[in-house]
């Protein structure tokens, strides 16, 4: 039975419990109801001690644990189908609440008869602006520069905007709402699952928010960054799997060219200024990314280099 009065916190965990907990204790302490939550942990096939961490101290969070990396989009379609009230969160391990986000932003839902998703302003732990809302992806802007529409894209940051996708660190649902839409498409196994849904969600008339006055502070994909290379694989496998579903096969065929093309020249370019520099770590760190991705597209993309290809827990990822 749907209970609108609790809002259903779900957290996606793989290896990271320290964090979850001081997300969970973030939220509470920010809240001026902490009794309205239902919090769903979901772990995705963690190899550590994560799940008996939870359970022992989260007594009243329902943990549930994954067999394998499921991925993203299934963990939090897991996560989402043990909610009983009207509203859920999903959220990352690695973020902080500044204030009663929770609050702000089903009010700006419950305020928007057609808004079905909304967000938060992101920050850094330094304070500064992290991109929250961000615009739909183009195959122009994708070959060319993918952050330069950010620019253009006039974001208010002081008051409540419509905006065509936001990223998902924390993301506010009205499931009642969504319905219609549906929940994440699990093909996605991340990256680019939340922007999908976004446009789904745009096409059935409804609405996507950015919330400036509901303040959270994101980490920024601590555990991507440890592993960059099978991060950024994952990236462009996502990204790919995007525009196969929204624009084609020929559209992909002109992405896959195009940017094949210009991870050859930034592997030139970059080798090149570690023989200048003599060797400078930044650069010799992006010549072997920007190698691997090369490689990964000369051998035919192959799943196994990244996150999807190495689902099996206790398996590092």
């Amino acid at each position: 039975m749907s209970d609108p009065g609790r809002y259903g916190l779900v957290f996606i965990n793989w290896n990271s419990a320290d964090l979850v907990l001081a997300a969970v204790a973030s939220i509470r302490a920010a809240a001026a109801d902490p009794g309205q939550f239902q919090t769903i942990v979901v772990d995705n096939g963690s190899a550590d001690d994560s799940v008996v961490v939870l359970r022992r101290e989260l007594p009243d969070a329902d943990v549930v644990a994954l067999p394998e990396n499921a991925g993203f989009a299934r963990a939090v379609n897991t996560g989402l189908a043990r909610v009983r009230g009207r509203y859920a969160f999903i959220l990352n391990a690695d973020i902080e609440f500044r204030n009663d986000a929770t609050a702000l932003l089903v009010a700006a839902l419950a305020a928007d008869g057609k808004a079905a998703l909304a967000c938060p302003k992101l920050l850094r732990p330094d304070g500064s602006l992290q991109a929250a809302a961000v615009p739909e992806p183009r195959l122009f802007w994708e070959l060319v520069n993918r952050s330069l529409p950010r620019r253009f894209l006039g974001i208010r940051h002081d008051a409540t905007v419509a905006v065509p996708a936001i990223v998902g660190p924390c993301m506010a649902v009205d499931l009642q709402r969504l319905a219609a839409v549906g929940l994440l498409d699990e093909r996605f196994f991340f990256f680019f699952e939340e922007t999908d849904w976004c446009r789904r969600i745009r096409a059935q008339g409804l609405r996507v928010l950015y919330v400036p006055a509901a303040e959270v502070v994101h980490l920024q994909g601590e555990s991507a960054n440890r592993r960059p290379v099978r991060a950024r694989v994952q990236f462009y496998s996502s990204r790919y799997r995007y525009f196969r579903k929204h624009a084609g096969i020929p559209a992909v065929v002109v992405l896959f060219a195009g940017l094949w093309l210009r991870l050859s020249l930034d592997v030139l370019l970059h080798s090149v200024l570690v023989l200048v520099t003599g060797g400078g770590r930044r650069h010799r760190d992006r010549v072997a990314v920007y190698a691997a991705l090369w490689l990964w597209h000369l051998l035919g993309c192959r799943p196994q280099w990244g996150f999807e290809g190495r689902r099996r827990k206790g398996r590092d990822q």
